[in-house]
């Protein structure tokens, strides 16, 4: 038997495709027909036809109109049309801002980050600019670096770095935290940073990472430290916790802290009758001791008939 076309049906397939429905007509076949005809087709030719069957008509030149238009409004967006317009088209489209998603940030409040975005009740995805938003995140202080990524249709996902505080700085009465590159984090301290180093002086939170990078080398030295000055924007005084205080030449102060190491291997530092040790001329070190620690040693070189100079007697 020679196989059936899909244009022709039988007497009897036609019979059973208009049963019940009149006279034959060449509008669209009856529902089993319409299947076996289908079943007949290539599989490359049923697609269409079956997407069809449950597309309303004319959804095709909805979409294509649609598209067209969000086309052309993106086009005059970016070449500084309206604006308003777009945005409401994407919000029909469904790509308005509906959430955004944070991660990274500890000291950074949310309230600041989406301030930062500049987002509205009306913000589309499509018009958002992801550029212009990193660059106004990554002016928050506390925030080194951000990333901002579109999650289509409706999201946004930031992720921040914070910066990682390094020092108190002070200067007068005012006090900064500072990260390693003496930029300002906060003018508040909170409790959790009130043991960080204290950096003194104007231009010393450019200039601490330097010193500091040099001080690691000692760690034995750099645990007694309680704060540096910068002295005149040249040279360093430390100061230890126990109330002594070095001070540094303008050049060559490893030469310098490896002295204060050498001197300290007998627990020199920690003896309260040295009030400092001044390192700045390269041959000579000179220590200064307390008043009371001063009178007894003057008494036991007298005992010993040694003829003091005057500035010791004094």
């Amino acid at each position: 038997m020679r196989p059936l076309k899909a244009n022709k049906l039988t007497e009897q397939q036609r019979a059973i495709a208009t049963a019940g429905k009149g006279t034959y007509s060449h509008g669209p076949l009856a529902p089993r027909a319409a299947a076996y005809e289908q079943r007949r087709l290539p599989a490359y030719k049923r697609i269409i036809p079956a997407a069809e069957a449950w597309l309303p008509r004319g959804i095709g030149w909805g979409l294509s109109i649609g598209f067209l238009s969000l086309t052309c409004l993106y086009g005059a967006s970016i070449s500084g049309g309206n604006q308003t317009a777009l945005e409401r088209v994407s919000s029909v489209m469904g790509l308005k801002v509906d959430s955004v998603l944070i991660s990274g940030q500890k000291e950074v409040s949310e309230a600041e980050i989406l301030n930062a975005l500049a987002l509205n009740s009306e913000s589309s995805l499509l018009t958002f600019d992801a550029y212009a938003a990193r660059k106004n995140l990554e002016q928050i202080s506390w925030i080194a670096e951000a990333k901002v990524q579109k999650l289509y249709p409706n999201k946004l996902q930031i992720v921040v770095e914070e910066q990682k505080p390094f020092a108190l700085w002070q200067r007068g009465q005012y006090v900064s935290l500072i990260a390693y590159d003496g930029s300002v984090i906060s003018d508040t301290i909170e409790p959790e940073f009130k043991s960080l180093p204290l950096v003194v002086g104007h231009g010393a939170q450019r200039q601490a990472s330097t010193l500091f990078e040099l001080l690691s080398n000692y760690p034995s030295l750099a645990r007694k430290i309680r704060a540096v000055a910068y002295v005149g924007e040249r040279r360093w005084d430390l100061y230890l916790k126990n109330g002594v205080f070095i001070k540094l030449p303008e050049q060559d102060i490893a030469s310098a802290l490896e002295k204060v190491v050498a001197f300290d291997e007998d627990g020199n530092l920690s003896r309260k009758d040295i009030m400092s040790v001044d390192l700045r001329l390269k041959d000579r070190t000179f220590v200064r001791m307390g008043k009371d620690a001063a009178e007894k040693r003057r008494a036991i070189l007298r005992d010993l008939g040694a003829k003091l100079p005057k500035e010791v007697e004094a």
